[in-house]
């Protein structure tokens, strides 16, 4: 007698599938599922789930989660652990359930005869094939422990920079919301208070008064009708980002801006030159690092412009030529390299270069930040002032009509 047996799991590629067969028991079915590289996550008879697992496999992981993962990881493997034990053990120490997920998820894959890389295969989006590519480098190498304590550093150093950045923008972007809100309720509540004394003025009053009266009665009587277009623009403007010519676009944009321009090229060749460096320390293939370094490029502009380098390098020229004009070659980069190429220094000096433009976004962005908030409170200052002067200029011109 045979059953439908339903199951879940995630085949040989390393990617969820899930199906039916017909089986006599569920240990048919789970040895002819293994049998075919499928790692089982759950299989079904009926409605009763029944299988070597009933965790179910987590979709995604966040930043911190991977960096708690690695850190623990490459600390258990520096004592020597097997990987199998070392995951058991991790399993325990996680905070959060979706990270216990994983980690189960990840253990049963290498149990069931996968290799690290294999077992994250499935998580490629949360983890970046740059964190795949130094995982499948340090298993081949044999120095998986060096390879996992270099994407912890890795990783920290671009949780410090995000921190850095958020810590360093909270600040202006309060004032800015302040500054736009005390504008808003000036004209929402203090400046219809003088309507009914100016309108017997008429066409008498200075111009600015009436031009700040009619603001503040269209911001009294309009205010759901403006918000509602602000919400359409900004439906619209998002859908266009998302789009791949319209992030192209702005991200081109970005780069052409005084200073705001100078600190995005400094963040994105930090992580670019630091990510190449680390991937040729460990053994990665030029080619593959070249294409997982370019991966980490959020500024679409850039990652376009560094994306022939490949090709580059595979018709056999130089790598510090295929830098010539690009924009990550300025600031003296290109000859650095061809300097690096020739002493056979290439590693350690495209990671030197990583930390040069980190320490340089940092410089420029605490210029551009003295920048702004200046801005801002003067903005601010200048509307409010035009808004009291308008209403004074009001007030004076009743007096001299009396």
């Amino acid at each position: 007698m045979t059953e439908h047996v339903r199951y879940r799991g995630i085949d040989a590629q390393g990617k969820p599938c899930e199906g039916t067969l017909q089986a006599p028991t569920l240990e048919v079915a789970r040895l002819r599922l293994l049998g075919q590289g499928v790692r089982i996550i759950e299989l079904q008879v009926g409605n009763v789930p029944q299988g070597t697992s009933t965790v179910s496999l987590p979709r995604s992981i966040d930043a911190a989660d991977v960096l708690l993962f690695t850190r623990e990881l490459a600390h258990l493997k520096r004592a020597n652990l097997p990987l199998d034990k070392a995951l058991g053990i991790l399993r325990d120490l996680t905070p959060t359930e979706r990270l216990r997920q994983f980690v189960v998820a990840v253990g049963d894959g290498i149990r069931g005869g996968k290799t690290l890389y294999q077992a994250l295969q499935p998580y490629e989006a949360s983890l970046g094939r740059r964190y795949l590519a130094m995982v499948r480098a340090g298993e081949v190498s044999g120095n998986l422990q060096l390879a996992l304590t270099d994407l912890a550093a890795q990783l920290e150093a671009d949780a410090r920079q995000r921190g850095q950045l958020i810590t360093a923008l909270t600040y202006p972007a309060i004032l800015f919301g302040v500054s736009v809100l005390s504008v808003f309720l000036l004209l929402l509540f203090v400046v219809p208070q003088f309507r009914d004394l100016f309108d017997a003025m008429g066409e008498a009053l200075p111009l600015t008064t009436r031009w700040v009266l009619a603001l503040g009665d269209a911001v009294r009587l309009h205010w759901q009708v403006g918000l509602a277009l602000a919400l359409a623009v900004f439906v619209l403007v998002r859908r266009w980002y998302a789009a791949p010519s319209g992030r192209l676009a702005v991200d081109r944009m970005v780069l052409r801006i005084p200073v705001l321009g100078s600190v995005v090229m400094s963040l994105q060749a930090a992580v670019y030159f630091r990510t190449l460096g680390m991937l040729l320390q460990r053994g990665v293939p030029m080619l593959d690092a070249l294409r997982y370094a370019a991966d980490t490029l959020t500024n679409q502009a850039l990652a376009a412009d560094m994306q022939p380098l490949v090709e580059h390098v595979k018709a056999g020229r130089r790598l510090s030529e295929g830098f010539v004009g690009k924009r990550l070659g300025e600031r003296g980069v290109t000859p650095l390299i061809r300097v690096a190429e020739e002493t056979g220094q290439l590693a350690p000096t495209l990671t030197s270069l990583g930390e040069r433009f980190d320490e340089d976004s940092r410089r420029v962005l605490a210029r551009l930040l003295a920048m702004v908030e200046p801005l801002i409170i003067i903005g601010l200052g200048t509307i409010v002032a035009f808004i009291i002067i308008a209403i004074l200029g009001g007030v004076l011109s009743i007096n001299e009509t009396i």
